[in-house]
């Protein structure tokens, strides 16, 4: 089984920066709006341009915003709707299916827009049975083609969600596609007739497939797959959000009866699989019983499984009193080496003990990290030992593997220094890290906050503005775990793509500004896998609003 630290791998090696790696790949909107030149008489200067009359704002509220005319339908939740474009389908999505729409949202409170899918550019994809209950109730009234006005009443939005747009919404949504979802099995736990392994994994062929080939352990396959809880509620439908088959690597499967499963199918087979509890994930809220229905589509060699050579250190290794073992690949004439507060880009891949691939850096390209917050002890101890353009091998015992998951397995890690940045020293933790101040302002979620610089600006970031930030984080024991000040490079993000902490608390800021906020745990990464822990620490100064 993979363990659960493997999934949240990508996240902490090139999501390591945490909040910094949301999204920069984005470039901000920063065009001002030109403002009109006062009025002046001057009968002789005529403009040989006539003045164009300013745009409509595309995303300005509806006349009817605060409340439902007398003409909206009503349900007895309380939804109410007006149909302001009639449809061309004749069939209304289930709660079973998917849906392709395009909507914009306000709150009632005020008017103000909070998303659209129309300022994306995009319309959106998703399970109706995966969004807020207004929407769910609302969608399995309209017909594709048809737009409608929703007027969704608290209880049926995002009611107790910190971080959420607060009272009544309005939502203007256009049903562009019906995707059809599988119907719950009438079978919740496994028919006789089922075959089953000596794991307890039950399963039944659906489809029958071509071929006798089957995949191996290490294979990388395609599939499609719908998978249900033990009381026939749907918990993973990629393809009802708009994805298409999904190609994983079965040494990355999360779940150990999918994993065992699908070894059992040959090409264009279909099986449904009864997956029990310790087969199923194995932290968490999804540690129970699970249905799956897996479509195979085909399958090839994973070409990062690790040659049986590196997995045993050889005896001209060098090892450090920690217990990292190393070899030097490929050397480099450079003296340069970078230290601890220096940020380097480096090429990396990495397998477990026994050669199972978990991660590397070739697909999404090279990443940049600091050298004394890398996501691996080892690292940061390796790191500064090597000169710019050389490449290592290391074998990792777990107590100096990933910060987040220390003592769960050893690691083996080949990693390129291909460039160092020069970088700035981190930043002091602050007196107070433990907990808040007496004096700190807190709001009624529970995120505490103190101004440490005023800002020069009024206007402060809506619920899915895209801001610019420097930043620090540390946690309540003091131990920094990101900083953009060290890497010498704001950070630019929706706030809608961050922790709900940060979405409650830059909207109380203006530019210029510079707070320090201690976001409670579920206002933060709620003790995720491979995320920092409990309560944490922020300074952020907010450089600039990009709407």
């Amino acid at each position: 089984m993979i363990k659960m630290n493997r999934r949240a791998l990508t996240g902490i090696v090139t999501g390591a920066l945490s909040l910094s790696a949301l999204a920069q790949d984005v470039d901000p909107r920063t065009g001002k709006p030109t403002q009109p030149a006062p009025e002046e008489k001057a009968p002789e200067a005529k403009s040989e341009t006539p003045v164009k009359p300013t745009a409509p704002d595309p995303f300005a509220a509806p006349a009817d915003v605060a409340a439902p005319p007398a003409d909206a339908i009503k349900s007895e939740s309380g939804l109410a709707s007006k149909v302001l474009q009639a449809g061309t389908g004749k069939e209304n999505p289930t709660a079973n299916d998917g849906v392709v729409a395009h909507y914009t949202g306000w709150k009632a409170a005020d008017g103000s827009m909070f998303d659209s899918s129309h300022r994306r550019g995009a319309p959106s994809s998703f399970a109706l049975d995966g969004v807020i209950a207004g929407w769910t109730e609302g969608l399995q009234n309209m017909v594709v083609g048809e737009k409608r006005r929703f007027w969704i009443p608290e209880d049926l939005a995002y009611k107790g969600q910190p971080g959420q747009p607060e009272g009544m919404l309005v939502f203007d949504v256009e049903l562009l596609e019906i995707k059809k979802g599988p119907a719950t099995p009438a079978n919740l736990t496994a028919p006789d007739d089922a075959s089953k392994t000596e794991s307890g994994l039950a399963s039944k062929v659906l489809k029958k497939g071509a071929g006798e080939k089957k995949p191996g352990a290490t294979d990388i396959v395609e599939v499609n797959f719908f998978g249900w809880d033990s009381a026939g509620k749907r918990v993973i439908a990629p393809s009802l959000q708009g994805q298409s088959s999904q190609k994983i690597p079965l040494s990355q499967m999360q779940v150990k009866g999918v994993n065992e499963g699908i070894q059992l199918m040959v090409i264009g087979e279909k099986r449904r699989l009864w997956i029990p509890k310790e087969l199923s994930f194995q932290r968490g809220p999804q540690s129970e019983s699970l249905i799956m229905d897996i479509e195979l589509i085909g399958f090839e060699p994973d070409p990062n499984t690790a040659p049986a050579e590196i997995l045993k250190v050889p005896t001209d290794a060098e090892k450090t009193a920690s217990g990292i073992s190393s070899i030097i690949l490929k050397t480099s004439e450079s003296k340069e080496m970078p230290s601890k507060d220096d940020m380097v880009k480096v090429h990396f891949k990495g397998w477990d003990a026994t050669g199972k691939y978990l991660i590397s850096s070739e697909q999404r390209g090279a990443i940049e990290i600091p050298v004394g917050n890398a996501p691996l002890k080892a690292w940061r101890e390796i790191l500064p030992k090597m000169k710019k353009g050389e490449k290592r091998r290391l074998w990792i015992p777990a107590a100096m593997g990933f910060l987040q998951q220390q003592g769960e397995e050893d690691l083996i890690f080949e990693v390129e220094l291909l460039e160092i940045i020069k970088g700035e020293p981190a930043p002091e933790t602050p007196v107070d890290v433990a907990a808040a101040p007496a004096d700190a302002e807190k709001t009624t979620s529970g995120l505490a906050s103190k101004v440490l610089k005023k800002g020069t600006g009024e206007k402060k970031p809506g619920p899915t503005s895209r801001v610019t930030v420097h930043y620090s984080g540390w946690t309540t024991d003091g131990k920094m775990f990101d900083s953009s000040v060290q890497r010498g490079k704001p950070s630019t993000f929706g706030l809608n793509q961050v922790i709900a902490g940060w979405t409650e608390g830059l909207q109380l800021m203006v530019a210029g500004e510079k707070r320090r906020f201690w976001i409670p745990v579920d206002l933060a990464y709620q003790n995720r896998p491979g995320k920092p822990a409990g309560m944490l620490v922020f300074d952020v100064e907010l450089i600039e609003i990009a709407e």
